[in-house]
């Protein structure tokens, strides 16, 4: 029998660290890394890495996978980008604790952002993780519990504070989470139910988390006008529960607020430099996603946003609208845009994704070159549609736009914020680096032509350059062809 199964000869290793490359071979064993360096030649298989980089599977930090994992368990749009491990549960959206408000939740619309339940099987938290290893996907998962759903679960739509029995109700689903191995708790406090969130709740429900090490992740309550207000309020929150924060895909939306985000850095930085432990991830693009009925609460967008800058990314039955923008529906429709997007939203059981054309480039550079942003996809994985092209392209991106092509990042530290930075973060031990020990999630890619092909208009498409992604010792691309060899675990804090 071969001593290693698998060993990746001849490339150059960034560790994930932000260490500059080395030369030097991986050889794999019983899904870690074995050796690091000239391993030998008695192996069962050999990938020939000359000319390549060879780096730790990248994080992504801001996933909306949760139903994906299990519906469509490759995670091909994900794995073939570089992807090994998925964040899930983010903005306070999530599948569990299940019951008939959460069922409802998703029939009001979340299922549009997370995908449909085919049967919701379980009812707790941990139940839920169990019907996500029973799928067996490719990638690693590691999951925050979603206050949204948490909230929804116990106190339904209403817009008001929870009863000391429904706080101790919501602790308590929440606390078996932490218990099940999340790595913390998220909120969307721009969504509802839990716009409905004072900060006072949130702030009991983290002193749970905290009691657990987890952390507080945050789709914080504006990223508009009132963008440093609800920076403060997520740094506040954090440190007085005790938890660590992390600000999800930082940005300022819309012209009015460009160039916002000198400010809120400056706040997370004097937070961190009092001893708060505030981190952020961002996508590189200068457009969002999300639910159109977000969008919509107390007349926001159109107040707000020019009907041309929203594109309709997915529908749940009238596919004809995906890929136009708003004020071409209304058109189509022969309706004013304030009767029009009701009737769509109202036609389509408020399933409506929404890409969005309102952030400024310089934003996006100043944020992802703050040493404490990671990456994050935020990618929507809709079945149908055209769906942001960050859900196929958000890593090859990076490295070819903002490291290749501009130089605003070395590569070294590119990787770190896709690896090793996020590892740290939500405490995934033994993984986000190259070390021996360490689990073999592995990508393997020519930072030459390492390239975003998806597009706004053709979004389902695979990059290129990239020529192997390994999952827990086992390939789960190579040369563009993605296999599902469940090889992915659901992962715990440590």
């Amino acid at each position: 029998m071969a001593q290693y199964n698998l060993l990746i000869r001849g490339g150059r290793l960034l560790d994930g660290t932000g260490a500059p490359a080395v030369d030097a071979d991986i050889a794999v064993k019983d899904g870690k890394i074995h050796a690091i360096g000239d391993a030998g030649n008695d192996t069962a298989r050999t990938i020939d890495a000359s000319g390549m980089t060879v780096a730790p599977g990248f994080i992504d930090v801001h996933c909306h996978d949760d139903i994906a994992l299990i519906n469509t368990p490759a995670l091909d749009f994900k794995t073939a980008q570089g992807m090994t491990t998925a964040i899930c549960g983010n903005c306070g959206l999530g599948a569990a604790p299940a019951n008939e408000h959460v069922k409802e939740f998703f029939s009001r619309g979340i299922e549009g952002v997370l995908g449909p339940v085919q049967d919701f099987s379980w009812q707790t938290i941990s139940e839920f993780y169990d019907a996500v290893r029973a799928a067996k996907p490719s990638p690693n998962a590691a999951f925050l519990v979603p206050h949204g759903t948490l909230r929804v679960s116990t106190i339904g739509w209403e817009n008001r504070y929870p009863t000391d029995a429904e706080l101790n109700e919501m602790k308590e689903h929440l606390a078996e989470g932490m218990a099940a191995g999340a790595v913390g708790m998220s909120t969307g406090l721009v969504y509802v139910p839990g716009a409905f969130a004072k900060t006072a709740e949130l702030i009991e429900l983290n002193r749970v988390v905290a009691e657990f090490g987890g952390i507080y992740v945050s789709h914080i309550r504006n990223e508009g006008p009132g963008l440093l207000d609800a920076v403060a309020e997520a740094i506040r929150i954090g440190e007085e529960a005790g938890t660590a924060v992390q600000i999800s895909h930082h940005k300022a939306s819309g012209r009015d607020s460009w160039g916002g985000t000198k400010d809120s850095l400056a706040l997370i930085d004097e937070a961190r430099a009092r001893g708060v432990d505030v981190t952020m991830d961002a996508y590189p693009y200068t457009a969002a996603s999300t639910a159109l009925a977000a969008l919509t609460r107390n007349g926001r967008l159109v107040r707000q946003l020019d009907p041309h800058d929203v594109m309709v990314a997915s529908v749940k039955y009238q596919h004809e609208y995906e890929g136009r923008r708003l004020d071409e529906i209304a058109d189509l429709m022969d309706l004013p845009l304030e009767d029009a997007i009701p009737k769509l939203l109202n036609d389509e059981d408020q399933a409506v994704v929404a890409v969005m054309f309102i952030m400024d480039e310089a934003d996006v550079r100043r944020v992802l070159q703050h040493p404490q942003c990671m990456i994050g996809s935020d990618g929507i994985p809709s079945p149908t549609g055209k769906p942001h092209p960050r859900l196929y392209g958000t890593f090859p991106r990076v490295l070819q736009r903002y490291v290749r092509e501009e130089g605003i990042l070395s590569l070294e530290e590119a990787v770190r914020k896709m690896t090793s930075l996020p590892a740290q973060t939500f405490k995934l031990e033994g993984r986000g680096v190259l070390k021996e020990g360490a689990w073999a999630d592995i990508v393997v890619f020519d930072p030459e032509t390492i390239t975003e092909t998806s597009t706004y208009e053709d979004p389902r498409q695979y990059p290129t350059g990239i020529s192997h992604v390994i999952v827990n010792g086992e390939i789960v691309v190579e040369d563009k062809k993605v296999s599902h060899p469940l090889s992915g675990m659901l992962l715990e804090r440590t």
